[in-house]
C-alpha cells in the first residue's frame, strides 16, 4: 500500500507545472536508455528527480508532454494536455449529456498511468466548477467541486 501511496504521489508530480531543470547527467543509464528508446524525437528535456523517480519534461512536435520513470528505467506514466475536442468521442458525448449546460473547459490533461488512460478536464455553470476524471469508455468520476461566488 505505501509503494502504491508512493507511486501516485510521483505520478500526481506530472501535474506540476513547476519543473527544476536536473542535469541530465544525474540521470541513471537505465533511465536515460529508456527514455531515449520510447522518446527518440524529444526535444528541450528538463528532469527532475523526486524520490524514486524520475520526471522528464520535454516536446515532441512542439507539444508538452511529461513522463515519469522508475529508477529501473520503466515508464511508470506520461501525460500531456490536448484540446478538449480533441478527447475520445464517447467520452465527450458522456460529458455533453451528463453535464448540459455546463462550460466546458477548452483543455484536458490526458494522463496514461500503469496501461490505463483518464482525461481530467473542468465543467463550470453558474454556481460550481467541477474537475472532472473521465476514463477512456466514458466513465465519469467527479473528482472535486468548487462552489462559484
Amino acid at each position: 500500500m505505501k509503494k502504491l501511496a508512493t507511486i501516485l504521489t510521483a505520478v500526481a508530480m506530472l501535474f506540476s507545472s513547476l519543473a527544476f531543470a536536473t542535469d541530465s547527467d544525474n540521470v541513471n543509464a537505465k533511465v536515460k536508455a529508456a527514455f531515449q528508446s520510447d522518446f527518440s524525437n524529444a526535444t528541450s528535456v528538463n528532469w527532475e528527480k523526486i524520490s524514486d523517480y524520475y520526471f522528464a519534461t520535454f516536446l515532441i512536435n512542439n507539444l508538452q508532454v511529461n513522463a515519469a520513470y522508475s529508477e529501473d528505467g520503466e515508464l511508470v506514466g506520461t501525460s500531456r494536455p490536448i484540446e478538449t475536442s480533441l478527447l475520445p468521442i464517447n467520452v465527450l458525448l458522456a460529458v455533453n449529456k451528463k453535464y448540459e449546460g455546463y462550460t466546458i473547459a477548452e483543455k484536458a490533461l490526458e494522463l496514461t498511468f500503469q496501461g490505463s488512460t483518464n482525461y481530467y478536464l473542468t465543467a463550470t455553470n453558474e454556481r460550481q466548477a467541477v474537475k472532472l476524471k473521465c476514463s477512456t469508455n466514458g466513465a465519469i468520476t467527479v473528482e472535486r467541486k468548487l462552489k462559484r461566488k
